[in-house]
């Protein structure tokens, strides 16, 4: 059971700037007790509220895993920036996904009652450019992958942080954190972390810190994964685009992320106030490295990656080596789809049970109630915040399709929807955080993958 205290709070949708995986937001504390919203990376530019309740670039190492000998990470190609064909406005006809031993189970469309010429008149539309950000976009469907299509023909500057030389492989910015969340539900299931109530201070093994308040010794696991330790931290304002945003000065000024973290002020009681935290949530990654029996590299090799088939994987580091789960993971948007499968069948994949039934519950729980300050403008509903994952739901046709969502800067989208056993991964180049960015994903899936599977 868990305290979820009341906090509204007030943020612009949409306006992410430059730089990583969060969107850039303002915030606004708003007395009242009641609200709604979004929190963190993709609302740059539009206001949405919520209510609690319970780098410079940095690239100091990169880890390239290669945990299977398949060839195939997900798909696409190997070449150099410039050297990759543009799909181009040529008319798409719809193909099943290629088999590339890679763990997926998959199906034709049409085997599975989805409407083919609707795919069709998707990826039509996204060619001739009237969904110009996406770069790639891969679907599930009653367990079975049905559609896999990278549309991205160029490289970025986010490619040259990890040497990435394929189009297929995407920077997922924020989408880390979900991950980050499971492999912690991993942990809880592995006896590595007593249970969500676990005191934080006692995963770490510094003697002492900075800016000492006994409010920190009340801090638990659950109040990371929430968002609500109550650490003095603000990394919406100034903004992403500001070099003062306390992020960056953060990583700019610190080897040690975790304890850098722990020494900073208070500012509220833990489990009281929700601050969208990416330090935090590297810090967890760290919680992992100290107490599990082995590193944080072969933990999640062996309980997460190696289960689900995933052969690739490239993550950028701090400068103490530990992998950046805040915004460091780049896969591509058929093994990104895995995670999204694997919290739809209840943590099992392929028969194995990866990750306990009960973790998947725990962590889709709403600790913090969101709502877009302008709903009407968005084509999404987002209802709340669980442990690192987003919750809302689609309307269509007068019906709710309840949703939890992974999301990460640029429009980066892992979108799940139990009712009609249908998982969407996309992936964007939205980099400039426009609200109609964040709706260009939202309106692909309301217009053509809802509908395909009704």
């Amino acid at each position: 059971m868990f305290i979820r205290p009341t906090v509204v709070l007030l943020v612009p949708n949409l306006m992410i700037v430059k730089y990583f995986l969060f969107n850039l937001l303002s915030i606004h504390q708003s007395t009242s007790p009641l609200g709604g919203c979004l929190f963190n990376r993709n609302d740059r530019g539009r206001d949405m509220k919520f209510t609690n309740t319970t780098l410079s670039k940095i690239r100091t190492g990169i880890w390239v895993a290669t945990m299977l000998a398949a060839a195939g990470c997900g798909g696409g190609s190997g070449g150099s920036a410039g050297d990759f064909p543009n799909p181009g406005p040529a008319t798409y006809t719809y193909a099943a996904p290629a088999e590339i031993g890679d763990s997926w189970g998959v199906e034709d469309a049409a085997l599975l009652d989805m409407d083919v010429a609707l795919l069709e008149a998707m990826m039509n539309a996204v060619r001739q450019g009237e969904f110009p950000i996406i770069d790639s976009i891969a679907i599930a469907h009653q367990g079975s992958l049905v559609l896999h299509e990278t549309i991205r023909a160029s490289l970025n500057e986010f490619d040259e942080w990890v040497d990435n030389s394929d189009p297929a492989m995407h920077a997922q910015f924020s989408v880390s954190k979900s991950i980050a969340s499971i492999l912690v539900g991993v942990g809880i299931d592995q006896g590595v972390f007593s249970g969500v109530d676990a005191p934080y201070l006692s995963l770490f093994p510094y003697p002492d810190y900075d800016n000492w308040d006994e409010r920190k010794d009340d801090i638990t696991l659950h109040d990371v994964l929430s968002m609500q330790a109550g650490l003095e931290w603000n990394e919406w304002d100034p903004p992403y685009s500001d070099p003062d945003n306390q992020m960056f000065v953060f990583y700019d000024n610190h080897v040690d992320f975790s304890k850098g973290l722990l020494d900073l002020p208070m500012a509220a009681d833990p489990g009281t106030e929700f601050a969208y935290n990416t330090v935090a949530t590297v810090s967890l990654g760290q919680a992992l490295e100290n107490n599990a029996p082995l590193s944080l590299i072969d933990f999640g090799s062996q309980h997460l990656l190696g289960p689900l088939g995933i052969s690739q994987i490239e993550v950028f580091t701090t400068p103490t080596g530990l992998l950046d789960l805040g915004r460091g993971i780049y896969v591509t948007s058929r093994d990104l789809l895995k995670f999204g499968q694997l919290y739809m069948n209840d943590g099992q994949w392929n028969g194995q049970q990866v990750i306990s039934d009960e973790w998947v519950a725990t962590s889709l729980l709403p600790y913090t109630e969101m709502s877009w300050a302008e709903p009407e403008e968005m084509e999404w509903t987002l209802n709340g915040y669980g442990y690192q994952w987003w919750l809302g739901h689609f309307e269509v046709d007068g019906e709710t399709y309840e949703t939890f969502a992974a999301w990460g800067h640029g429009e980066q989208w892992l979108m799940a929807i139990p009712a009609l056993q249908l998982v969407v991964a996309i992936n964007s180049h939205g980099w400039e955080g426009r609200r109609e960015q964040t709706n260009e994903v939202f309106s692909l899936i309301r217009r053509f993958i809802l509908p395909a599977v009704n």
